[in-house]
């Protein structure tokens, strides 16, 4: 009986587990073919250069959703996307690692500027 208030554990990857343990931040991106955006993030991870922010001042209705994933060192990258039309989850990426540079210059696109290679943070 208490069986059938148990959470089922086991269907997370250990990435996914491991990502909850890391700074996320989030950036909105222009609404763009999200399965050509996938295709090309497997293929390099300089795809996340290519999108353009979207103005904080627009409406947003239709959007991709970044999800930055950092450690405090920055040695350890990832993201995710979603993509959300009216607030509502569309579609959803798979995990992408990130080099520290590239992850730097995606931040620097929207103001968040991060110096990876620094010493001694």
């Amino acid at each position: 009986m208490l069986g059938l208030f148990r959470k089922k554990g086991g269907d997370e990857t250990p990435l996914a587990k491991r990502i909850k343990e890391l700074k996320c931040r989030k950036i909105s991106y222009v609404d763009c073919d999200f399965s050509e955006l996938t295709r090309d993030m497997r293929q390099s991870s300089d795809a996340i250069l290519r999108l353009t922010p979207v103005n904080y001042y627009a409406v947003k209705n239709e959007y991709i959703l970044a999800l930055i994933y950092s450690s405090a060192d920055h040695s350890e990258c990832y993201v995710q996307f979603k993509r959300l039309s009216y607030e509502k989850q569309t579609d959803r990426s798979e995990i992408f690692p990130l080099d520290k540079h590239t992850m730097s210059k995606a931040l620097a696109k929207v103001g968040i500027i991060i110096d990876v290679d620094a010493k001694g943070e």
